[in-house]
C-alpha cells in the first residue's frame, strides 16, 4: 500500500509548484468564453460542444468553471498564508479591481462614441452613471441608446455577472476559514450544506424565473469543490486512469441527459487532471495564462462593437477571428498598466 502510494502522484505535491498547464488552461478558457459569446451573440445554434452534447453543455460553462475549481484551491492556499483580513482582502482587491474599474470606464467613454443619443443626453442620463456601479460589482447591464440595434441586445458587457460571484466566494472563504471550517470533515459539511440549499434556491430560482441567480449556484460549487480538493490535496491523487473514468462519465450522462451530472460530479476532474499532471508544457505556452483575467473583462464589450460596427449582425466565425485578435491585444495592454 505504501509502495503503490509512493508511485502515485498527488494534488498536495503539485500545488507546490507553478502549474504551467494551468496557466495554459486559463488562456484558453479566456478564449473560449469568447467563442462562446460570439455563438450568442450572433444568436446562432451552432456552438461546437453544444452540438456534440444535445446542447447541454457551453464553452462558457466550460471556462468559466475552470476560473472557479481553481480560484478555490488557491483562494484556501492564501487565506492560510494571510490570515489577517486585511493582507487577504487587500490581495483581493489589487487582482480584481483596477482591471475591472479601468474596463468599466472605458466602456462609457466607448458608449459616447456609439449612442444614439446626443452627448449632452448621454452623460447626462442616470443610466449611464449606473453603468459605473459595475465597478463595485452592482451588476448594470445597458448604457443609454446603445448596441441597440444589435440582434442579441444591447447588454454592454454580459460577462461581468461572475465577479459578483467572485467576491462573495472570497467573503465566504474567509468566514470559512474564521470558523475553523477549512479542515478535513468540516469542510464536507459545509459542502453538504452548501448543496442542499443550492438545489432549494435553485428550485425557488427556476419557479421565479431568476435565471442570473440560479446561474450563480454551478461557479460557488466549483469553488467550494477547489477548498474540498486543497484540504484533502494530500488524499487526491493526479491520476490519468481517473480522468478516462471522469471522461466516460460525462459522455454516458450526456447520453442520458443528466447534464447536472455530468458538469458536477465529472467535469472537475476533467480539469483536475491535466492541470496538475506530471507533464507540464513549457513556459512560453503557459505565459498568455496571466492575461486570462483582462482578457474576459473586455471581450464581451469588444464583441458586441465589432457586431455594432457590422450593422448589428456578423458572419459567427469572422466575428470570432476578429475578437479573438482584438480581445487578446486590448487584455495584454489592461494587464500591464492596470493589473501589474
Amino acid at each position: 500500500m505504501n509502495t503503490e502510494r509512493r508511485q502515485c502522484l498527488y494534488l498536495d505535491t503539485q500545488i507546490k509548484q507553478k502549474s504551467n498547464n494551468l496557466d495554459f488552461m486559463k488562456f484558453l478558457a479566456a478564449w473560449l468564453v469568447i467563442v462562446h459569446h460570439s455563438f450568442d451573440l450572433n444568436v446562432s445554434k451552432g456552438e461546437w460542444i453544444k452540438v456534440i452534447t444535445g446542447q447541454q453543455l457551453d464553452f462558457g460553462t466550460m471556462a468559466v468553471s475552470l476560473f472557479f475549481l481553481a480560484s478555490g484551491i488557491f483562494i484556501a492556499k492564501s487565506i492560510e498564508r494571510n490570515q489577517s483580513a486585511g493582507k487577504f482582502f487587500r490581495a483581493r482587491f489589487r487582482r480584481v479591481w483596477p482591471p475591472l474599474a479601468a474596463v468599466v470606464v472605458l466602456s462609457v467613454i466607448m458608449g459616447a462614441f456609439v449612442t444614439t443619443l446626443p452627448l449632452g443626453q448621454y452623460f447626462t442620463n442616470s443610466m449611464t452613471w449606473r453603468y459605473l456601479l459595475n465597478a463595485v460589482f452592482v451588476l448594470q447591464h445597458n448604457l443609454p441608446g446603445v448596441f441597440e440595434n444589435n440582434v442579441f441586445g444591447s447588454a454592454v458587457n454580459g460577462a461581468l455577472w461572475t465577479l459578483p460571484v467572485e467576491v462573495l466566494c472570497y467573503v465566504g472563504c474567509y468566514v470559512i476559514y474564521r470558523l475553523g471550517l477549512l479542515k478535513k470533515k468540516r469542510i464536507l459539511g459545509v459542502m453538504a450544506l452548501y448543496l442542499v440549499c443550492a438545489l432549494i434556491g435553485f428550485r425557488i430560482c427556476s419557479m421565479l424565473g431568476i435565471v442570473i441567480l440560479s446561474a450563480a449556484f454551478r461557479p460557488i460549487y466549483f469553488f467550494l469543490l477547489g477548498h474540498v480538493l486543497y484540504v484533502y490535496r494530500d488524499r487526491v491523487p493526479v491520476d490519468w486512469r481517473l480522468f478516462v473514468l471522469s471522461l466516460a462519465g460525462m459522455a454516458v450522462c450526456f447520453a442520458l441527459s443528466w447534464s447536472t451530472a455530468a458538469v458536477w460530479i465529472f467535469y472537475p476532474y476533467v480539469l483536475l487532471y491535466p492541470a496538475f499532471m506530471a507533464r507540464q508544457c513549457g513556459s512560453r505556452l503557459a505565459f498568455g495564462g496571466r492575461f486570462s483575467y483582462t482578457i474576459y473583462l473586455c471581450a464581451f464589450p469588444i464583441q458586441q462593437l465589432l457586431i455594432h460596427l457590422f450593422g448589428g449582425q456578423m458572419n459567427v466565425y469572422l466575428h470570432m477571428g476578429l475578437a479573438l485578435v482584438i480581445a487578446t491585444a486590448v487584455g495584454v495592454v489592461l494587464h500591464y498598466t492596470t493589473e501589474k
